[in-house]
């Protein structure tokens, strides 16, 4: 009775840090610049505490959700691998392509749109996963790119970094941010399969069901601890600067009204099942900001953490909007031709459809 008891609360604990995200990244960021200015001098003299510290935070948050992956699924990318390759590119070459066309629309300062760059050239947030699950998505396929993805931004990171420090001449030291990506991306995926096979082994599915329930809660409070520590560390510099941060919020809006409409379009037009655009679409366009944020503090490039840091305040509420508009979404998807979508597959929907009503 104590572990179901125990189990419910982590996942109502969960459930109310995620709900109120829009509250407590506003939270996090006021609290850290209230404490961060008065302390700016002796923050100044403490960056290598702080580097450790925002290091620490990081893989704290990485690696429960690195433990909740099932990297067994890998196995299943040989049979979706036309679509694992479809969703590897929306995730890893569209985005820094349509944020650096954004920010020639919108000017801003150079630092702030490499860390637009940077924000959304990380690997995908495995919310992905549990927003494909909530709009009946294809799961699988969501798990699968979620991994891949991971392993994959060891090497597209630093390339689109190197290619667009350049563009706006901003130091991207690549040695510091391949470094920083072994300890906040290598180190949790190898010590979070390690973990998952062992409880697995260990205790069975109960007892990884059971350890499981914390672990979205963890990273989201890591989230929150990422984001304080940022504003905390370089309140001085967002109090000087608050007006082109501001500006910065322009070409992310606009970053993500474009994307989730032209992914919709695309996936219609390609032909795309309703399940496979769903996770295709999250894990393309969530993003695992904390991995932004570790990468622009541990490469030295603090105004470029700032950007990442604000993402949540725009990404939840998008993605959390297009996963409630699913079933209108799936509408579209079906009107398409009563050729493209079998008998099986409406009749599927309506069950679910009528289950959730019924809930």
């Amino acid at each position: 009775m104590t572990q179901v008891y125990q189990k419910g609360k982590m996942e109502k604990f969960k459930e109310h840090l995620d709900k109120f995200i829009p509250l407590y990244v506003p939270v996090s960021m006021v609290v850290g610049l209230l404490l961060g200015l008065p302390l700016s001098n002796q923050i100044a003299g403490s960056n290598s505490l702080f580097s450790v510290l925002n290091l620490v935070v990081v893989v704290g948050m990485v690696y429960p959700m690195m433990v909740g992956i099932n990297m067994g699924e890998m196995t299943k990318s040989f049979r979706m691998w036309r679509l694992l390759i479809f969703g590897l590119i929306m995730g890893l070459v569209y985005p820094p392509i349509i944020i650096y066309l954004l920010t020639l629309l919108i000017p801003i300062n150079s630092t702030l749109a490499f860390g637009l760059i940077l924000a959304v050239v990380v690997p995908c947030s495995s919310m992905a996963i549990a927003y494909t699950g909530l709009s009946k998505g294809n799961t699988e396929l969501a798990t699968v790119l979620v991994i891949f993805s991971f392993i994959l931004a060891l090497l597209t990171v630093p390339m689109w970094l190197s290619v667009f420090g350049s563009s706006y001449h901003v130091a991207a030291p690549m040695y510091d941010i391949i470094k920083t990506l072994i300890i906040i991306v290598a180190i949790p995926m190898t010590l979070g399969y390690a973990t998952r096979e062992t409880i697995m082994l260990k205790g069975g599915k109960k007892a990884f069901a059971r350890a499981k329930a914390s672990f979205p809660a963890i990273s989201l409070l890591g989230m929150y601890a990422i984001i304080f520590l940022i504003f905390m560390e370089k309140s001085q510099m967002i109090i000087e600067k608050w007006e082109q941060i501001l500006i910065a919020l322009a070409p992310l809006s606009l970053y993500y009204v474009i994307t989730l409409l032209v992914f919709t379009l695309v996936d219609i037009a390609f032909k795309i099942k309703y399940k496979d655009h769903m996770a295709l679409t999250f894990t393309a366009t969530g993003k695992n900001e904390g991995t932004a944020m570790a990468i622009a503090l541990g490469a030295g490039i603090g105004l470029a953490a700032i950007p990442a840091a604000i993402t949540p305040l725009l990404q939840i509420p998008f993605l959390v909007t297009y996963m409630k508009m699913h079933w209108k979404i799936a509408g579209w998807f079906s009107k398409r031709s009563s050729k493209l979508v079998n008998e099986y597959e409406l009749h599927e929907i309506e069950i679910s459809q009528e289950d959730e009503s019924a809930e």
